[in-house]
């Protein structure tokens, strides 16, 4: 660390000359006379000044150590320390001692602190198992290249990777993703931009023009090469790979997220596809394809309920269909959640809504919802409205006076079909009520006490029958605290 010190006479100049500086700290003394230039590419700079005496303190030494900005004569009489009168050669000399151990000190911990943030932004920026960006880089990286025409975004993610770590430890697991992670940096290194997006998901991105059939046989060789690896290998025989690729041109105004998005879904539309396969984003994919199977229906506001009301998606079978509405102003999912959307047996799809009006996220799912009613009628199906937002609670009423079977949900996360299919059969079973026994279903679930129940039902039904259903169930209730309401 370099010092320059400036002192206001020859004689204190020559004194501090004297002093040896500590390990680490070189010093440069000076007399500070009328028209001598300040070193201001010295990291400190120290003034030493006699102040003239004062009736109450004598003669005082005042010690200034500013940034070179900082250095005018307004700022001169701000205190670093404060030596008094008398100030013998040796005190003088003790003092400014103590004055650059306090400075070495001071550098160290210094250093020590911009080490430990560079640690901290190699880390943000660096995944530890594979050495590749982190999903938080790429994000970056991407952000930064903004203005690039041409910006090509693939998005990889291991098939049957889950069946390794259950069947070999987390440890063969770790060994699969650093071997993928180093083949897709020889092989797109140095024009290609890798990063581990979470689990067992990797992204490339590539800048510049590129033709999209020259991506994907670029995509196609590598992941040959990647099965012939795994191929070769005891524990990672079962694994292969599926990709997706989404492009932004010029004249396209496409933010970050929709780059990823649009690359996720082409990566969804290849695991549909059974896997092991490479596709490319078109506006097809976000159509609603009703699968014949499905007879659930979870309308997610993403915006409303952000990650936490996914909770639990893993859970859903292929009966269950999620559709996730989301916007710009939505938090990202997290890896976590990730992980979960690729065990889950569901399918899943993706709705970005164009924001600019209000409530444009809202009316787009309300549409979807009356699409799905339109084209499922006749059939035994369900349908749910993951939102905390109460704007929709006017959709229920609406729609179950047209015989859909719908409700509002605040999450995923314990709405558990099958047993929720036992209780309604369970109810259905004992009250012969089949329209309404799903809605008795979910209050039973819901409901912590015999009394809540009851009221719920009586809410409900809103007649004599309510009294006779609430008799009929009671044997799905006894486990409930409280006592049974006299009707």
């Amino acid at each position: 660390m370099k010092t320059n010190i400036y002192t206001a006479g020859k004689l204190t100049a020559q004194i501090l000359e004297a002093v040896t500086p500590p390990a680490g700290i070189t010093c440069r003394v000076s007399c500070l006379t009328p028209g001598i230039n300040i070193d201001t590419d010295t990291e400190n700079i120290i003034i030493i000044k006699k102040l003239p005496p004062s009736p109450a303190d004598g003669v005082k030494y005042v010690l200034c150590s500013k940034s070179p900005a900082d250095l005018t004569p307004d700022t001169l009489s701000l205190l670093y320390d404060l030596w008094p009168e008398p100030l013998t050669p040796s005190l003088l000399k003790f003092h400014y001692t103590k004055l650059l151990e306090r400075l070495n000190a001071e550098h160290i911990n210094a250093s020590e602190e911009r080490r430990h943030n560079r640690r901290i932004m190699e880390m943000a920026r660096q995944d530890y198992l594979t050495g590749l960006a982190t999903r938080w880089y790429l994000q970056e990286y991407i952000a930064s290249n903004q203005d690039e025409d041409n910006v090509t975004c693939i998005y990889f993610d291991l098939d049957n990777f889950k069946a390794v770590n259950d069947t070999y430890g987390h440890q063969a697991g770790d060994r699969a993703l650093a071997a993928t992670a180093e083949m897709m940096q020889r092989d797109f290194s140095p024009d290609g931009f890798c990063a581990r997006m979470g689990g067992d998901e990797f992204m490339i991105v590539l800048l510049g023009q590129r033709e999209t059939s020259d991506v994907e046989a670029r995509v196609n060789s590598f992941m040959s090469a990647l099965l012939e690896y795994y191929a070769g290998t005891s524990t990672m025989k079962a694994l292969s790979v599926s990709a997706g690729i989404s492009q932004k041109m010029p004249g396209d105004d496409k933010s970050i997220d929709r780059l990823i998005h649009e690359a996720d879904m082409a990566l969804y539309a290849a695991k549909k596809s059974g896997r092991a396969c490479c596709k490319i984003y078109t506006p097809e994919l976000e159509r609603v394809n009703e699968p014949s199977s499905a007879r659930n229906f979870y309308l997610v506001d993403y915006e409303n309920v952000h990650s936490a009301g996914l909770d639990g998606i893993h859970k859903l079978g292929p009966e269950s269909r999620v559709l996730i509405f989301y916007s710009r102003n939505a938090s990202h999912l997290t890896g976590s959640l990730n992980m979960g959307i690729r065990e889950s047996n569901a399918e899943i799809t993706y709705h970005h809504a164009e924001t600019g009006t209000k409530n444009a996220l809202d009316f787009q799912l309300s549409s979807y919802l009356g699409e799905l009613i339109a084209g499922n009628e006749g059939r035994n199906c369900r349908y749910y409205i993951v939102s905390k937002d109460s704007g929709f609670s006017g959709l229920i009423p609406f729609w179950r006076e047209k015989g859909a079977d719908i409700d509002i949900i605040p999450d995923i996360s314990g709405h558990d079909t099958a047993q929720l299919d036992e209780m309604t059969r369970r109810v259905e079973a004992l009250t012969g009520q089949k329209t309404i026994s799903r809605q008795i279903a979910e209050i039973i679930r819901q409901c912590g006490t015999k009394i809540e129940v009851n009221t719920a039902i009586q809410r409900l039904i809103r007649s004599g029958r309510a009294g006779e259903i609430y008799r009929s169930i009671r044997p799905l209730i006894e486990d409930k605290p409280g006592q049974h309401r006299k009707i």
